[in-house]
């Protein structure tokens, strides 16, 4: 067990626009888990049954809110996942980061066989579902802001805010696992992030400024 850190104590950190409904997600977590929503919208309208703690924040923060929601988190075990599937089995994405030689220093992503193309080579989804130390992400981004990577957040905070998850699991040893997952009805609308005009693009972009800090050898 990596040091000490219970199978049981999990903070589960879901983000949310505040336009969907969270519930189904929320039963199909373990119940002894903690999990705290955080709302991009600035709502608090959609409250559910079996929220820890639900943060509402300023709307843009996107994909990062999940990471900035590990600052409410109570445990140690962060897991996280997106608002638009049902991972069949979260414990088990949890038990391979307990399995894993260095758990703390190590991210479990969850990537479905189809995913595992080109484009995820360099870093992984973590959306279906992902295990990791509280302390991974900033180590990451610690990494990423402290270099000279040509990126600055107060010139394009938004395009950080979308896709550092790009920057966490490129800069983070990783541990990928196939735990099957349904989408909800929701996760083809067009108004989800990965059907957004320029958002490839911007994945894109990203990768390269991650490409750049790794190969100065500096990661």
């Amino acid at each position: 067990m990596a040091l000490g850190i219970s199978l049981v104590n999990v903070s589960a950190c879901l983000v949310t626009r505040g336009d969907v409904d969270m519930q189904p997600i929320l039963d199909s977590l373990p119940k002894e888990w903690e999990k705290i929503v955080w709302d991009n919208s600035g709502s608090l309208v959609h409250r559910c049954r079996g929220v820890s703690k639900w943060h509402s924040a300023v709307p843009g923060c996107s994909v990062y809110g999940r990471y900035a929601a590990i600052e409410y988190a109570s445990h140690d075990l962060i897991y996280i996942a997106d608002d638009d599937c049902i991972v069949s089995d979260p414990q088990a994405i949890v038990d391979a980061w307990h399995d894993c030689p260095d758990p703390i220093s190590t991210v479990v992503c969850n990537m479905p066989a189809e995913f595992r193309h080109d484009g995820y080579v360099e870093h992984s989804l973590v959306g279906f579902g992902a295990a990791f130390h509280r302390d991974a992400p900033a180590r990451a981004f610690g990494k990423f802001f402290g270099t000279d990577t040509g990126y600055l957040l107060t010139r394009d905070q938004r395009h950080f805010n979308r896709c550092c998850d790009i920057v966490f699991t490129a800069l983070t040893p990783r541990v990928i696992v196939d735990i099957a997952k349904e989408n909800l009805s929701y996760a083809s609308d067009d108004n989800r992030m990965w059907k957004q005009q320029g958002h490839i693009e911007e994945r894109a972009r990203m990768l390269n400024l991650v490409r750049s800090l790794t190969a100065g050898g500096t990661s």
